[in-house]
């Protein structure tokens, strides 16, 4: 199920935002800041819900994963996660496709993201979802070398359609 996020969920959301980081960027980031900055700058985001449109997906009680979404034109997806035990399912684009459904209600209508250079998991996947990269340079969210990737979507509506049906 596919629903807002409420500050209820803040906390489970903080937790899978950091173990997700922890596993997918163990060998791109240095460990020192995956261990204790990135729980610091992860409590911090997510200690209230940001403007725009985040939604969670449950599995029982459980999250089972989540997307944030700005309400800015385009929109930048500023994260997508999705808890182990429910990878392989399509549980990622059904959530992208739902957030790109209620941003395009607002005329919003291309998007963006950026994703850490060496994650070759999320590239295969974004661009699967039609997503073109479009820049690569320093990635100015980090106090170490690190390279951002940017993906855009100049036309999200084949995402919204698959949203609206899910």
């Amino acid at each position: 199920m596919i629903r807002s996020a409420t500050p209820a969920d803040l906390p489970a959301i903080a937790a899978l935002h950091l173990q997700s980081w922890r596993a997918t960027y163990a060998e791109l980031l240095p460990a020192d800041y995956l261990n204790d900055g990135a729980r610091a700058q992860l409590a911090k985001k997510w200690a209230v819900l940001p403007e725009g449109t985040t939604l969670v997906a449950m599995q029982g009680n459980s999250l089972a994963g989540f997307v944030s979404v700005d309400a800015a034109n385009p929109a930048y997806v500023d994260a997508l996660h999705v808890a182990d035990f429910a990878q392989g399912a399509g549980l990622g684009p059904r959530l992208l496709g739902a957030a790109f459904a209620r941003i395009a209600k607002n005329g919003i209508s291309s998007a963006y993201l950026y994703i850490v250079a060496g994650n070759d998991g999320a590239r295969r996947f974004y661009e699967r979802l039609g997503a073109v990269e479009t820049w690569r340079g320093p990635d100015p969210d980090y106090d170490f070398p690190s390279t951002a990737i940017r993906f855009d979507w100049a036309d999200i509506s084949a995402l919204v359609h698959a949203g609206e049906a899910s």
